[in-house]
């Protein structure tokens, strides 16, 4: 039996796995709301250099959870980067690969990147599962909108 996975901070060493799970999520979330097309033009190697870049910085929080050796989670957070602040906090980016979903593994990585505290995030208006997760721990759409480079909506979420 595999030990219970973990949140930890994310180091410089793990930015090629993180930036693999990272990529792996993004296919499995987003395959039909994006299109192929726009896959292609994304490289592991240049994500994960640009992690690695932003862990080293201190630019944002980096957390992963890794199962049997693989990182199957990854969050990151920071201050807000929104120009009319809801929150001191924003949550960047949170996935789980498909296989480990439902497991608490999100629940736990939102909790190390943001806390319990007040934070808002963004995301796509046409993802019900995530947007169900962000209601069950307590976030509500503020009626904030835009669109993401591709031109799809996004809607902003938060917590008081």
């Amino acid at each position: 039996m595999s030990p219970t996975p973990t949140v930890r901070p994310a180091e410089p060493d793990d930015a090629d796995a993180f930036a693999a799970c990272h990529l792996a999520c993004w296919e499995e979330a987003y395959s039909t709301l994006w299109g192929a097309e726009r896959f292609e033009d994304m490289d592991v190697a240049r994500l994960a250099a640009r992690r690695r870049k932003e862990i080293e910085a201190g630019v944002a929080d980096h957390y992963l959870v890794e199962s049997d050796g693989q990182v199957v989670g990854i969050a990151i957070a920071g201050p807000t980067r929104d120009e009319d602040p809801q929150a001191d906090r924003e949550l960047y980016a949170i996935y789980v690969r498909e296989a480990h979903q439902g497991s608490g593994i999100a629940d736990a990585l939102l909790a190390a990147a943001i806390g319990d505290g007040p934070a808002s995030l963004w995301t796509y208006r046409d993802n019900p599962r995530a947007a169900a997760f962000y209601v069950h721990h307590d976030f509500i759409p503020n009626g904030a909108e835009r669109t993401d480079s591709e031109g799809i909506l996004e809607i902003r979420m938060v917590r008081r």
